[in-house]
């Protein structure tokens, strides 16, 4: 089940005020630390220092940000793979005996609509207070449907013990284990804590060294370099925590194959309606 983190609930853009405005705190810390404390004597030993953090601080983040990345790129084919298995599931029902035929197809319908909120629900769900019960129970009533599912194919089976129903069983259990992947990459696997931790360490290191080293160099704080300087680890931060968080307001995974799997379903029922 999901479980909510603190960092779930804070909106994308007040994180990046915060990462902002704790780089500059900590760099105007540093610069301050390196006017009272022998200026002069500074500059030559921190210079190779505030280079090898740096260098180590580049590191981490692409690394960080290759994870991120990756978990984005399996979860966008994890919304394909569903889609082409809840689409072949719908397919096969048309080899289930009747009256499973048309149950089947109904749960599966009932299932893609219940993967499928609409964006306006979305919105208003992740910014309740109630928002992790609310997906916990969008997971259960997607497990509901699997059990029902299951239940019906089993039926048919024991109506017509052949091969093409089997057809439909590794169907559906393909669907099942996608539910099972989705969950699991989108919501519970996350960077992890002992990542985040060397990452702020680092990052608060080599912001204190460089405003050391400003310091150290000049009176002045040259915030016309300092601050796109911050603003560029700023925004490297700020896409790493949006591309590890379950609940997107600007990098959302589309569900276009799902949307148009729908589509489909709801043109082909009104066919059939219409006969």
């Amino acid at each position: 089940m999901y479980k909510m983190h603190f960092i779930d609930s804070l909106p994308i853009y007040l994180m990046a005020g915060l990462i902002l405005g704790s780089i500059l705190l900590v760099f105007e810390f540093g610069y301050r630390l390196a006017r009272i404390f022998l200026a002069d004597k500074l500059n030559k030993a921190i210079s190779p220092m505030t280079g090898g953090l740096g260098g180590l601080l580049a590191f981490i983040l692409a690394i960080t940000f290759s994870m991120a990345a990756g978990k984005n790129d399996a979860r966008k084919q994890l919304v394909l793979d569903e889609a082409n298995a809840v689409g072949t599931a719908v397919l096969r029902t048309d080899f289930l005996p009747e009256p499973y035929k048309k149950d089947s197809k109904l749960l599966l319908v009932s299932y893609i609509n219940e993967r499928l909120i609409s964006k306006e629900e979305k919105k208003r769900v992740l910014k309740s207070s109630q928002s992790e019960d609310r997906v916990n129970l969008l997971i259960t009533n997607s497990v509901i449907l699997h059990g029902k599912l299951w239940r019906n194919a089993v039926s048919a089976y024991n109506v017509e013990q052949n091969q093409i129903i089997k057809l439909y069983i590794e169907s559906l259990n393909q669907v099942i284990d996608i539910h099972t992947e989705r969950v699991n990459k989108s919501l519970q696997s996350r960077i992890p804590i002992s990542i985040w931790f060397s990452l702020i360490l680092l990052t608060f290191l080599t912001m204190v060294l460089t405003g050391v080293q400003v310091g150290s160099q000049s009176e002045a704080r040259m915030l016309i370099a300092a601050l796109p300087f911050a603003l560029a680890f700023t925004l490297v931060l700020t896409l790493i925590i949006e591309l590890d968080r379950p609940n997107r307001s600007i990098l959302a995974v589309s569900q276009q194959p799902l949307i148009d799997l729908q589509r489909s379903l709801m043109s082909e029922s009104n066919q059939q309606y219409r006969q």
